[in-house]
């Protein structure tokens, strides 16, 4: 029986000093935070999770520490860790859902996804029925809704943008070919005409040498009747007939 209450006690004892420590861990963070001093509080925050990892003041104020660090996916892993210990008030629940849907909520703006969007906007609705009349949370609640909404538009609206850019050039495609037949068919006329003046160039060709040598015998024929003209108005020359002896 002695032995069964001194394991008893020495177990208290072990538990007592664990827990002391973590608290100590926790003060220690605690004013490392207050000081601004992010990374060296997350250091002690971890080591008083790591005497007792389901502490909800460590896991909240973890939480909280990673947010001013901008590490807000892993803050609201840790809000979502410190939701699963037992005994919280409704109005300490409704504070943890709240500063989870910021987590998220930052977290989705950072990396553009809607599916953060929507789980921040569930949390803050969430953290609305435990505490209806948060005036921070609603409005954080509409804001998320409203950026949710944004993003749906836009995908939509991209979609939309697309299809808008397929037809354009759709019906740019149409109207350059419009284009390019009208242009053949005003060309066709002059190929035509070019044709009929290359048939009709051989024709002319011919034709002129012919008026050449109609011409070229004509001048002969002036030519000779000249020369023969020339001889007919030349004086004739009597030859003296030799004396008879």
């Amino acid at each position: 029986m002695k032995r069964i209450l001194t394991i008893i006690i020495l177990c208290a004892v072990g538990f007592s000093a664990s827990a002391q420590a973590s608290r100590h861990r926790l003060r220690e963070g605690n004013r490392d935070y207050n000081k601004q001093r992010y990374e060296q509080a997350e250091v002690n925050y971890r080591k008083a999770l790591e005497r007792d990892s389901t502490d909800f003041r460590g896991q909240y104020n973890l939480a909280g520490d990673l947010y001013r660090q901008e590490k807000y996916s892993e803050a609201a892993s840790h809000y979502q860790q410190a939701l699963a210990a037992q005994g919280l008030s409704d109005k300490q629940r409704a504070r943890t859902l709240h500063n989870q849907g910021n987590s998220m909520l930052k977290n989705a703006m950072q990396s553009e996804q809607m599916e953060g969007l929507q789980q921040a906007v569930n949390c803050y609705q969430e953290a609305l029925k435990l505490d209806p009349k948060n005036d921070d949370t609603r409005y954080n609640l509409a804001y998320a809704r409203r950026l949710l909404q944004q993003q749906q538009q836009q995908q939509q609206g991209g979609g939309q943008d697309q299809q808008q850019k397929d037809q354009q050039q759709k019906d740019q495609q149409q109207q350059n070919q419009q284009q390019q037949n009208q242009q053949q068919q005003q060309n066709q006329p002059q190929q035509q005409e070019d044709q009929q003046q290359q048939q009709r160039q051989p024709q002319q060709s011919q034709r002129k040498q012919d008026a050449d040598r109609m011409l070229d015998a004509v001048r002969n024929n002036e030519r000779q009747a000249l020369r023969d003209k020339e001889r007919s108005d030349k004086p004739v020359r009597i030859r003296k007939t030799d004396k008879d002896w």
